[in-house]
Order: C-alpha cells, then sequence, then structure tokens
C-alpha cells in the first residue's frame, strides 16, 4: 500500500514539476517578446539629445543619439566579446571628453585576439572627429559569474560605467554609445545587430509539455498493464 501511494504521489510531483516549468517557459517567451518589442520600438524611433541628465535606467536603450567631444584614445579598454559571426576577440571602448556635465564611453568597434597588442589607435584623433552618432547602449550590472576584469592587462569582460569610471578617473553616464556606422572607422569591424536576442522559450516550453505528456503516457500504460 505504502508503495502504491510514493509511486502515484512522485508521479503526480514529476507531472506537475513538468507542467509548471512549461507553464513558466510561456511566461519567459511573452516577457522576452515584449523585450524584442520594445528594443525594435526604441531603434526605429527618431533620434533622440543625448540623455546625460537622464541616465538613471534603460529606458533610452537602443535609441538613436549623438555626442559632441574628443576622443581619448590613451584611455581604450579592450572588452572580450564575439563578433556576429561567432569568432572571439575584443570590443573597443573609448571615452569622449564631453562639454556636457559627464563625459560618454563610445564603443568604435571589433578586432580579434591577435589585433589588440597590435592595432595604434592613433587612427580614432586622427579623424579629427568632433561629432558621432550610434546607438545607445545601458551600463550593464555585475552578476556572480562575469569575472573580474584584469586591469593589468586591459581585458574587460563586463561594460559597467562605474567600474570605468574608477580605473580612468572619470565621470560618465551610464549611456554608453555604440557606433553603427561602418563609414566612422573602416580600420576595425563594427557591426550592429539591434535584436540579436535569442527566443528559444517557446521550444523549452513544448519540451517540458511533452515530457509531461509521455510520463502520463507510461503512467496509464503502467497501471493497465497492472491491472
Amino acid at each position: 500500500m505504502i508503495k502504491k501511494f510514493i509511486f502515484h504521489t512522485t508521479f503526480i510531483f514529476a507531472v506537475a514539476c513538468l507542467l509548471l516549468l512549461g507553464y513558466w517557459q510561456l511566461q519567459r517567451l511573452q516577457w522576452k517578446n515584449d523585450l524584442i518589442s520594445s528594443i525594435e520600438l526604441n531603434y526605429n524611433s527618431k533620434s533622440i539629445t543625448f540623455p546625460i541628465q537622464d541616465d538613471e535606467n534603460n529606458k533610452y536603450e537602443y535609441m538613436n543619439s549623438e555626442i559632441e567631444g574628443k576622443f581619448i584614445s590613451k584611455k581604450a579598454m579592450y572588452f572580450f566579446r564575439s563578433n556576429l559571426r561567432g569568432e572571439s576577440g575584443y570590443e573597443i571602448v573609448v571615452p569622449v571628453k564631453t562639454k556636457l556635465s559627464k563625459d560618454v564611453y563610445v564603443i568604435i568597434g571589433w578586432v580579434p585576439f591577435e589585433a589588440k597588442d597590435k592595432i595604434d589607435l592613433n587612427f580614432i584623433e586622427n579623424k579629427n572627429l568632433n561629432k558621432i552618432e550610434g546607438s545607445l547602449i545601458f551600463s550593464k550590472k555585475r552578476k556572480i559569474l562575469i569575472p573580474e576584469n584584469d586591469i593589468l592587462s586591459n581585458t574587460w569582460y563586463l561594460m559597467n560605467s562605474n567600474e570605468m569610471d574608477v580605473v580612468n578617473n572619470l565621470n560618465t553616464s551610464n549611456y554608453l554609445l555604440k557606433v553603427t556606422n561602418k563609414n566612422y572607422f573602416p580600420e576595425i569591424l563594427i557591426e550592429f545587430e539591434h535584436a540579436n536576442i535569442t527566443n528559444n522559450h517557446l521550444q523549452y516550453a513544448g519540451t517540458w509539455f511533452l515530457l509531461a505528456l509521455v510520463n502520463t503516457i507510461m503512467y496509464i500504460y503502467f497501471i493497465y498493464r497492472r491491472d
């Protein structure tokens, strides 16, 4: 009797867990769809004035904006990133000294691993750019699994404006500006996919619901065989 109780209870618990996981994935699906829609809306909206005083949250992220100022190429930082083809390398981030109340970090482009110690960034200042356009990227929060930045080798893992400010002795906006126009710096790879977000939650939900169905069929078959 006890064995039967344990068996039936275990089955009910297992199927309930699978159904809850499936439902949770459907909720994640809706959240991800809303996020992608919000990103699309921001990216396709008209260019806005740089939100230098309104940078406490990410409501302007992926909107287009522009800044005026002078690049400080000697403070360039290299962030470990893969490009859209999946190749590993570094995104180069350079602070810009502005006439505003805060300076701004600009993500100028991507280079492969081997180029990090060879590239001469003088081409940035040689262009004499006083104004640059791009897409707004909000400063990222530190999470437990993100490695600490290697300041000595100038290898960074987290694009957090506060952490960068401590090293560079700057006061910058929580919004970074990502260059999206390839004509600015043809010397490096400039690519941008504003909605490059995986959304596999429907498949995940289907997997959990399918497992619940398979377990139910096996349970019914087992009961039928016993009877």
